[in-house]
């Protein structure tokens, strides 16, 4: 099962826009399901290098293969966000 983390740094605008903005996105895709894992690079600062994430927010979709892609930005494109995000969409 593919999994989402969402790297954040604290509450800060920007972090907020890509919640809601992920969030907005998973329920029109039919997959309000998922809950997406949160990491903040705050308080958790290893995770960034572990993941090899270097800015926030970003969001990171795993697959069952191992592999991963990544997506940076407050996630407001939305176009953008919905192809990332499209292989998990409920048809």
């Amino acid at each position: 099962m593919p999994l989402l983390i969402l790297f954040v740094t604290g509450n800060a605008p920007r972090t907020q826009r890509a919640r809601a903005n992920l969030a907005k996105m998973l329920e029109q895709i039919g997959r309000g399901d998922l809950g997406p894992h949160e990491i903040d690079l705050l308080k958790q600062p290893q995770e960034g290098l572990t993941y090899s994430v270097f800015a926030t927010p970003s969001l990171l979709k795993t697959d069952d293969g191992g592999g991963g892609s990544l997506l940076y930005g407050d996630l407001s494109d939305s176009d953008r966000l919905h192809r990332f995000l499209a292989d998990l969409a409920m048809t």
